[in-house]
C-alpha cells in the first residue's frame, strides 16, 4: 500500500472519500433543484415569499373547468391582483391537487373549507345549482363568471351580453356577402343548457334579417360540441369539417378551445379559404391566424376586467348586502384591418 501511494495510486481511503464527496454534491444539487421547484410552485399559486406569511382579511376561491387554460389564467390574474390590492387572497382552488377533480367536486371542497367567497364558472347542471344554493345558504356569496347558473341563488353574473355578442357575429357574417356563404354552424358547449346560446342565435338571425330580409338564404344552426377536454373538441370539430355532405361555409366558435381546434383542423385538412372561422379570444396563435387569413375575425374579451369585476362584486355584496345581478365585460372585434394593433411583440 505504501508503495502504491509512493507511485501516485490512490489508496482505498482516498477512493472512499471521493465517493462520499460525490454523493454529498449530488444531494446538494437535488436539494437546490427541489428548493427552486418549490419556489416556482409558490410563485405559480401566488404564494410568493412576500405574501406566503402575510395575513389576509379574506379568502376567495376561484373555480373553473380545466379547458381554455390560457383564457382562465388571464381572468384569474385580474382577480388575484384586485384581491391583493384589498388584502384578499384569491386562490385558484384545486389547481395543484394531486388528483383530477371535476368542477363541482372542487366547489364542494371550497364550501366545506369555509372560504369567504366563491368565483365560479357556472352551468345549467342541477347539481351545480344545488351546490351554489348550499354555499349561499351557508353565508358564502357566489359570483358566476363567463357562464351563468341563472336558476341558482348566486349573487351576480359577470360575463358577456349574449345578445350583443350575437349581433357582433351577425355583422361579421354580413361582411362575408361576397363569399357566397350558405351554411353557418355556431359551435356551442354541450354542457351549456341555459338560454345564452338561444339568445346568441336569435341575435345573429335578427341582425342578418334586418339587413337582408327574411329570405336571406343563410342556414344558421347550433351544433353541439363535446367540451370535456381539448382532444374531444378537436375530434368533434374534425368530424364536422370532414363531413363532405354537410360541411359549413362558416364556423362560429364560442370559446377559445373551439377556435384553436377549428383553426388547426382547417389547416390540417386543406380547408383554408373554403371554411371561414369567426373566433373567440385573442391568443397569439389566433391573432397570427387572422394575420394569415386563416381566421376571419375574433371576439376579444377583457379578461383582466372580468377577474377584477368578480372580486369587486363580492366586495360590494359584503359591504352593502346587495350587488347588481349582472356586470358586463368589455369586448372588441379583431379583424385583419386592426390585428396588427393586438399582435404582441416577441
Amino acid at each position: 500500500m505504501k508503495q502504491d501511494r509512493e507511485n501516485g495510486f490512490p489508496g482505498k481511503y482516498t477512493f472512499s472519500s471521493l465517493i462520499i464527496i460525490g454523493s454529498v454534491i449530488i444531494v446538494l444539487i437535488i436539494t437546490i433543484m427541489g428548493i427552486v421547484y418549490f419556489q416556482n410552485k409558490l410563485h405559480a399559486t401566488g404564494l410568493s415569499k412576500d405574501n406566503l406569511y402575510s395575513s389576509y382579511d379574506k379568502h376567495y376561491a376561484f373555480i373553473t373547468d380545466n379547458v381554455d387554460q390560457d383564457f382562465w389564467n388571464e381572468v384569474y390574474s385580474g382577480a388575484f391582483d384586485k384581491g391583493k390590492s384589498q388584502n384578499i387572497y384569491v386562490e385558484r382552488f384545486g389547481k395543484y391537487l394531486f388528483e383530477d377533480y371535476n368542477k363541482n367536486e372542487i366547489l364542494r371542497m371550497a364550501i366545506n373549507g369555509g372560504v369567504d367567497g366563491i368565483i365560479f364558472e357556472g352551468d345549467a347542471d342541477p347539481e351545480t345549482e344545488e351546490l351554489i344554493n348550499s354555499a349561499v345558504n351557508k353565508g358564502i356569496p357566489v359570483i358566476t363568471v363567463l357562464k351563468d347558473s341563472s336558476r341558482s341563488l348566486r349573487q351576480c353574473y359577470v360575463g358577456i351580453n349574449s345578445y350583443n355578442l350575437g349581433q357582433e357575429y351577425g355583422k361579421q357574417l354580413l361582411k362575408m356577402k361576397d363569399k357566397d356563404i350558405k351554411r353557418v354552424f355556431v359551435l356551442v358547449d354541450e354542457k351549456n343548457e341555459d338560454s345564452s346560446k338561444n339568445i346568441i342565435l336569435l341575435a345573429i338571425r335578427e341582425t342578418i334579417e334586418k339587413e337582408l330580409g327574411k329570405d336571406h338564404g343563410l342556414d344558421i344552426e347550433a351544433v353541439v360540441v363535446d367540451n370535456e377536454n381539448a382532444f374531444s373538441s378537436e375530434e368533434a370539430i374534425r368530424d364536422i369539417i370532414m363531413d363532405s355532405e354537410n360541411v359549413p361555409d362558416v364556423m362560429i366558435c364560442m370559446n377559445a378551445t373551439y377556435t384553436q381546434c377549428a383553426y388547426q383542423s382547417v389547416v390540417d385538412h386543406n380547408k383554408v379559404g373554403e371554411i371561414n372561422i369567426l373566433g373567440y379570444y385573442d391568443s397569439d396563435n389566433i391573432l397570427n391566424a387572422i394575420k394569415k387569413g386563416i381566421i376571419y375575425s375574433t371576439i376579444s374579451v377583457d379578461t383582466k376586467q372580468m377577474g377584477n369585476l368578480c372580486v369587486t362584486a363580492l366586495e360590494e355584496f359584503e359591504l352593502t348586502g346587495h350587488v347588481s345581478e349582472y356586470l358586463p365585460v368589455d369586448t372588441k372585434m379583431i379583424t385583419p384591418d386592426n390585428v396588427k394593433e393586438y399582435i404582441r411583440e416577441e
